[in-house]
């Protein structure tokens, strides 16, 4: 049997415009498809933008949100700046309020943040006073507080107990202040830490921390402190080599019967071998 070659393309060109006109119908429906659907996405965009406006505005100041890690409360707050409510949430001067808040002493830190719709989140973090400081200021007795980092500042809404039972800290000198701040004074709380957590029932008495041979400036055997007790006892250290000198103190105080612990006068363990004397 011979084949038409004539008849054989013809049919062919009918197969190929077939297909063609098929695939073409295809492409259609799923171009139409595709924008029925963008279309539809378009439009719920637009309904949820437009149910949700006032959520995606800034809206007036309505609601302040104050978080403090001490002691300062919202009435501070108002005291120390003003903030109007009603006015645009993003025309408030986040920076200006940083700079107020932390100008008082007490504030380590101040972070302000607009929380939208219409809310100013302020979060403060204090310092946390380990010590105290009698202070002359125009003939005037005034308290200073002192952080762990040797911050002063002057205490704002601590009760009269709260800061007597903070122990004192006496013979500090010009010299030993330098930018609001008591030079090594780390090194002193470190002391306390350590004193704190090894012996809590001897750091409780703890009434005054004199610093009469404290001097950062010099050499470390110089940073010498005269911690006083309740009972008039006084124990020195030096702020270098901490736990050996804590050894030193237990087994002085495990050396002595309980009537000589009422009868000690003064345990000097900033030196090699420690020196005990009773009144």
């Amino acid at each position: 049997m011979v084949l038409n070659k004539k008849d054989h393309s013809w049919r062919s060109l009918q197969q190929d415009a077939q297909l063609t006109k098929v695939r073409c119908k295809g492409l259609l429906s799923k171009f139409f498809v595709l924008i029925a659907v963008s279309s539809l996405c378009v439009i719920a965009f637009r309904w949820c933008a437009y149910c949700h406006k006032p959520l995606l505005c800034p809206q007036p100041l309505r609601r302040i949100t104050f978080i403090s890690d001490g002691v300062l409360s919202e009435n501070w707050l108002k005291r120390c700046v003003s903030i109007p409510l009603g006015k645009n949430l993003m025309r408030i001067d986040l920076g200006c309020i940083k700079t107020q808040l932390e100008a008082c002493s007490q504030v380590a830190s101040a972070i302000i943040t607009r929380q939208f719709p219409d809310t100013l989140v302020i979060e403060i973090k204090e310092f946390k006073p380990v010590a105290k400081l009698f202070v002359s200021t125009q003939g005037k007795r005034c308290v200073r507080l002192i952080s762990a980092e040797g911050r002063l500042f002057t205490p704002i809404a601590y009760t009269k107990h709260g800061i007597k039972t903070l122990p004192t800290l006496s013979d500090v000198t010009i010299q030993l202040i330098q930018e609001g701040k008591i030079l090594k004074f780390d090194r002193i709380y470190a002391l306390l830490v350590a004193l704190m957590r090894q012996y809590p029932d001897v750091y409780a008495t703890i009434v005054q921390i004199s610093l009469k041979n404290f001097d950062p400036l010099l050499e470390e055997k110089w940073l010498q402190v005269d911690l006083r007790t309740s009972h008039n006892q006084h124990l020195i250290f030096n702020c270098t080599h901490i736990d050996v000198q804590m050894r030193k103190l237990k087994g002085v105080l495990y050396a002595l019967t309980p009537q000589q612990r009422s009868q000690l006068l003064r345990v000097d363990l900033s030196l090699t071998n420690p020196i005990v004397e009773f009144k």
